[in-house]
């Protein structure tokens, strides 16, 4: 399409008043309360880290950012919020990385995870475990997974849900290291540890937060990530005990409309990593059973665009277990 003299000029004028609006708003920002939306139910640990930045980021931009609570669809409830709203960065969002990619992964979204936000930081990171009870006479990953190649497909694991990134990493697990179990899904990882304890399940995956408040009742036997555990670092990963798999990881990340200005973003992205550096921050989290850890948002995107091959390969294989 072509545009003559008066066409370019309006397109020209329209430009101008978008890039003036745009540096208006970095130029005087925050001159009002933010809000920071969270997509889980209150008091659990992606809640209380939200919570833990929110307050201090209050601190750093000299207005009040109010954590409200907006669960559903995996993160999605509270991504559209942001989408559909003002790009002036007065209204982010939690999301927990790992859950938000794989929802969209498993189903076709409205929204799309990579190109329709803007990723500002990262905060702290989950990761998946496989935990015994401590009266369990497992002792290693490799007990646990002797006993289930004895005994194919009469062992049970739980998880938190069908799709979550607890029950994609169990899978996965169970896949590479060629035993047979049944997942039992839980309506959160609390239900799952107290079955756990009773001795209704066999093994759980979760994570080092559910071992808080419960040190002498789990036995966590090895971590699926990267590398080990900040709250367990004596506790192995998967891929030291010699098992190769593709798992996931979940960073807690804040992501705004894709449009926000970059001295906005700039903005907010300095105040989570002073955030993450302090020490009080730092120990509250460990004190949750959370790593606490810091990446901007071009790392975050640099991770997902890394990743998503081998999350993908963890999906489809989570569906021909489920066909099977």
């Amino acid at each position: 399409m072509s545009f003559g003299p008066v066409g370019r000029l309006q397109a020209a004028i329209v430009t101008a008043i978008s890039v003036v609006a745009s540096s208006a708003v970095a130029e005087g920002y925050p001159d009002r309360p933010l809000e920071l939306l969270i997509p889980f139910s209150a008091g659990g640990a992606n809640d209380q880290v939200a919570r833990q930045v929110a307050g201090r980021l209050e601190a750093i931009l000299g207005q009040p950012v109010a954590p409200i609570n907006r669960t559903g669809a995996g993160g999605y409830v509270a991504a559209q919020e942001v989408v559909t709203g003002p790009a002036d960065g007065y209204k982010l969002a939690h999301e927990s990385l790992g859950t938000f990619i794989l929802t969209s992964l498993f189903e076709k979204q409205a929204i799309d995870p990579v190109a329709d936000v803007r990723y500002v930081a990262q905060m702290a990171q989950l990761t998946s475990a496989i935990a015994v009870s401590s009266d369990s006479p497992y002792q290693t990953l490799d007990d646990l997974l002797a006993a289930m190649r004895e005994a194919p497909g009469e062992m049970t694991w739980g998880h938190t849900g069908r799709g979550g990134f607890h029950h994609v990493n169990g899978v996965g697990l169970f896949q590479a290291a060629g035993v047979e179990a049944i997942d039992i899904p839980f309506q959160g990882s609390s239900a799952s540890v107290a079955d756990l304890m009773g001795g209704h399940i066999d093994a759980a995956v979760l994570s080092s937060s559910n071992y808080i408040g419960f040190e002498n009742e789990l036995r966590f036997l090895a971590f699926m990530s990267e590398g080990r555990d900040a709250v367990l670092p004596d506790v192995p990963t998967v891929g030291e005990l010699g098992i190769e798999m593709a798992f996931v990881e979940t960073p807690s990340v804040v992501v705004v409309n894709k449009d926000t200005p970059d001295d906005v973003v700039d903005q907010l992205e300095a105040a989570i990593e002073t955030v993450v550096a302090q020490e009080d921050y730092q120990q509250a989290l460990l004190k949750m059973g959370v790593t606490p850890q810091f990446a901007t948002g071009d790392a975050i995107v640099e991770r997902i665009t890394t990743n998503l091959p081998r999350w993908q390969q963890v999906i489809d294989s989570t569906r021909d277990v489920e066909a099977n």
